[in-house]
């Protein structure tokens, strides 16, 4: 279970706090100062707005999600209008999100599934996002997730077996599901979904063909309903176990002891993409987190189990090659949390892990300002790369997770960014 609260923690920057206070009585007391023409000037304006559809459309492209999702609530003129497929579309188009508009993260260990937010304000949000998955979800086991610009596609295993996928807007709890044909043995499914280019997402299929024990692609689309098949194939059956990330119109994958891989969604067919190095005297790379953020895919790799300095690799926009972006040292940490440190007098052979800690996500922004999401034992913080701060977001209770060193936290692969959206599932 995941609580919320905010502190704020900096050697250099001591944080300062503003409240502003807006008092009823005194807007009451303005109103009733103000002269009498001014006072019909406003009633008659606020009346020619409300009863135009045409201004009340282009206020409401200009609000958020999170405001448009409340103000549905108005009046049934209201919600008429927020909730037509023409006002939807046109709003997701204009305000197309992005990994520098994440609000949240959805974290998904089975059986725990819980809304972490970045900031307070939206602390009241992710309840109402926890409380209506949790009432949809039921007693299912949650097999398969990815997320992709404020859509999920999540995977439910069946009583008979069998798995069952869907698409879910976590902001708005509309749902799809996807046909899924019969001969398919799913590795995984992975969103493609570009706001900024068209209203419809894809779906690409990681299947496995067991009489050729080959890796399979397939792409689903949202606009026809129906499947295409690449002629492409992959003998690395451990590639895709783990989901992939969109960027610029393709799915790319990891692997901890093979090539990366990665597939054009418009074409069905293998784009060039390089690979890190595997450490020498390994036989594996130790990657800790690979996702996309502020429109750039970025790596974090950790060679040494010992170590707590760490770089942040960024993939050059033209596929030649991965650059160090930033250099993390998170040494300062252990003062404010002694518990990242590994306390066992006597631990296994095979644990040489002295530092207990994990990076969810990475968050950066056009303007390349950068924060860490990380998880460490019992707590989840967000760490500013720019100004040295760091947040407690949530506590983690050790009662929902099994014993294991390292204590209770999430990885990379349990945490899904969210950021809202109208989008059409």
């Amino acid at each position: 279970m995941v609580s919320g609260d905010c502190t704020s923690f900096s050697a250099a920057i001591t944080p300062i706090k503003l409240t502003l206070t807006h008092s009823r009585s005194s807007n009451k007391q303005m109103k009733h100062h103000l002269p009498v023409s001014i006072c019909s000037e406003i009633s008659s304006s606020s009346e020619q707005i409300a009863g135009s559809e045409d201004l009340l459309t282009e206020i409401f492209l200009r609000l958020p999600t999170k405001s448009l999702v409340r103000f549905q609530c108005v009046s049934k003129r209201w919600l008429s209008l927020i909730s037509s497929a023409h006002f939807r579309r046109i709003h997701t188009r204009r305000n197309a999100t992005s990994s520098a508009s994440t609000v949240g993260v959805f974290l998904c260990r089975h059986p725990n599934y819980d809304f972490v937010a970045l900031d307070q304000e939206r602390l009241s949000s992710m309840d109402r996002i926890y409380d209506r998955f949790s009432d949809w979800r039921g007693s299912r086991v949650v097999c398969n997730v990815n997320s992709c610009n404020g859509l999920l596609c999540l995977g439910f295993k069946l009583g008979d077996g069998k798995t069952e996928f869907c698409i879910y807007n976590l902001t708005t709890g509309d749902r799809r599901l996807v046909p899924l044909p019969e001969t398919m043995v799913v590795k995984s499914m992975n969103l493609a979904f570009d706001p900024k280019v068209a209203d419809d997402y894809d779906v690409v299929c990681v299947w496995l063909s067991v009489s050729e024990n080959q890796l399979r692609f397939s792409v689903y689309s949202s606009c026809s309903g129906s499947w295409r098949h690449s002629n492409e194939h992959c003998n690395e059956v451990d590639l895709c176990c783990y989901g992939g990330v969109f960027w610029k119109g393709a799915i790319h994958w990891f692997s901890q002891t093979g090539p990366f891989l990665c597939l054009q969604v418009d074409s069905c067919s293998f784009k060039p993409m390089p690979s890190t190095q595997i450490p020498e005297g390994q036989w594996y790379r130790n990657i800790e987190y690979f996702g996309e953020s502020g429109g750039h895919l970025h790596l974090i790799e950790i060679h040494n189990p010992q170590d707590i300095e760490f770089n942040v690799l960024e993939l050059k926009s033209d596929y030649s090659s991965w650059f160090v972006k930033y250099k993390v040292n998170l040494e300062f940490l252990t003062n404010l949390y002694p518990v990242m440190v590994n306390q066992e007098l006597y631990p296994p052979e095979d644990y040489d892990f002295p530092y207990a800690f994990t990076t969810l996500c990475f968050l950066a922004d056009e303007e390349d300002r950068a924060k860490l999401l990380i998880s460490l034992p019992g707590k989840i913080v967000l760490y500013d790369l720019h100004n040295g701060t760091v947040r407690e977001l949530a506590d983690v209770k050790p009662d929902s997770f099994r014993n294991f060193i390292g204590g209770a936290r999430y990885d990379c692969f349990d945490a899904y960014t969210h950021v809202e959206t109208l989008a059409f599932v």
